[in-house]
């Protein structure tokens, strides 16, 4: 196990590099050609296209190297790219946060100095929503009037929600700056928050960003507006496999020791909404993703 896990750190790393040399891109080919293709050192190139084969990202008939077919149709290039790049700089002070118990915690201020990140992060959570919001917005009891999407930066499940329900209209909650593609409502969500005059309020995928006290004032501002709050969150009980749930530990963990935030059970988020007045509560796990949680409320204010 241990032999693995260093082969998978290194084939992470491989498969990183080989996004941001343009090798996939460059696919079909052989070492040289696409050495002289990428302007790339032919002998470390053709060592990282060895490992990538062995790994399955590639294939190699002959001498020539393409791209598995795993690959081609799971677009792995993007989340890769992020991934390495926060494995690089925050888990490198893993130890030094999990002994003192104060974590780095600084994964946006970290991204804002990085643009190349940023975009792909950016890039990450619209296509993320988009491909959850096809199933979520069936699901979500939305009748006209006004929405609050907090923390919903690019505003992708907002939009399709007003896409899908005429008569509503809705905002993003956000940083200033975040580049919404509906009227952005600036705000710093780490300090209390006040919400008025929506009818739906949206706590999706934020909640997990914030330590319990203030992911639970979140919830309790949502309801104190005096709106219907809806809660999608990646589950602390995945229902796929074991690759689902150490992915999920290993998301939580990074929550901690790059936001200082980390998951919450359904249980808490639902005991939150119920202590903050909220009734009507439910609970629906999404098919379409096995890691993910939809928890609805009508707000009695």
């Amino acid at each position: 196990m241990p032999l693995l896990d260093i082969v998978g750190a290194m084939s992470t790393h491989a498969a990183s590099a080989a996004v941001r040399l343009g090798v996939f891109d460059a696919l079909p080919g052989t070492a040289p050609d696409l050495a002289k293709m990428l302007g790339a050192d032919e002998e470390g190139l053709t060592l990282l296209l060895d490992l990538l084969v062995t790994t399955g990202y590639l294939t190699r008939d002959d001498d020539v190297f393409a791209a598995s077919p795993g690959w081609v149709s799971a677009g792995y290039g993007t989340p890769l790219v992020l991934w390495s790049a926060i494995l690089g700089e925050f888990w490198k002070d893993l130890f030094d946060g999990v002994s003192t118990g104060r974590p780095r915690a600084d994964f946006y201020r970290w991204l804002s100095g990085r643009p190349d990140e940023l975009a792909v992060f950016h890039q990450l959570q619209s296509g993320l929503a988009g491909w959850l919001a096809e199933e979520v917005v069936g699901l979500v009891p939305m009748t006209p009037g006004r929405l609050a999407d907090v923390g919903g930066g690019h505003g992708v499940f907002a939009k399709a929600f007003v896409d899908a329900t005429p008569g509503l209209d809705a905002v993003v909650v956000d940083l200033p700056g975040t580049p919404s593609a509906l009227t952005l409502v600036e705000a710093d969500l780490s300090e209390p928050l006040t919400l008025e005059g929506y009818d739906h309020v949206l706590l999706f995928n934020v909640v997990h960003g914030f330590s319990r006290e203030r992911a639970r004032g979140l919830v309790r501002e949502a309801v104190a507006s005096g709106a219907d709050v809806h809660i999608l969150e990646t589950t602390t009980t995945p229902r796929g496999g074991v690759a689902d749930q150490a992915f999920t530990e290993g998301f939580a963990l990074n929550l901690w020791l790059t936001q200082g935030g980390r998951l919450y059970t359904a249980d808490e988020l639902e005991a939150w909404l119920r202590e903050a007045g909220a009734a009507d509560v439910t609970r629906t796990d999404l098919t379409r993703s096995p890691t993910h949680t939809l928890i609805t409320a009508r707000s009695t204010s």
